[in-house]
């Protein structure tokens, strides 16, 4: 499955799209596309904050944005459960939702969520979160 690309949508739609995303990251100031929190793939603390800043914008582009209406799309089709679904984190299901999909990052997973009215929290210092979502987006991956 190839990746959703800007040309996938309406002009229209990657507008609503980048303003969802400003709500989101004023709210979640930890999220980038690589998730929440800094990489820990460089060396010193101001590379990590120059990646994460990097990172921070680069889910705005509209490369991100059409990632990000495509997860949403998939995200719409399941329930919302009262408790955190501890099956797996948002990196895990990102996977299976990219079957359908295509590629989308973390972190563009996770604003997707956070947009389809998902609670989100945090797992530990992880980049990752868990979601009060149906067992049903993880058997997707149990179908195959």
């Amino acid at each position: 499955m190839r990746p959703a690309v800007e040309t996938d949508f309406a002009p229209g739609q990657l507008e609503a799209a980048a303003a969802d995303m400003a709500r989101i990251l004023e709210q979640e100031p930890e999220l980038s596309d690589f998730g929440y929190g800094l990489s820990g793939a460089e060396k010193t603390p101001e590379e990590r904050r120059a990646r994460f800043e990097t990172n921070r914008q680069s889910i705005r582009e509209p490369r991100s944005l059409a990632q990000f209406l495509a997860a949403c799309r998939w995200l719409s089709q399941f329930a919302k459960i009262k408790t955190l679904n501890k099956r797996g984190t948002s990196y895990g299901l990102k996977h299976v939702a990219e079957r359908e999909i295509g590629y989308c990052t973390n972190g563009v997973f996770i604003a997707a969520a956070i947009a389809e009215g998902f609670r989100v929290r945090r797992e530990g210092r992880s980049p990752n979160a868990v979601l009060n979502i149906s067992t049903a987006a993880w058997k997707r991956r149990d179908s195959d």
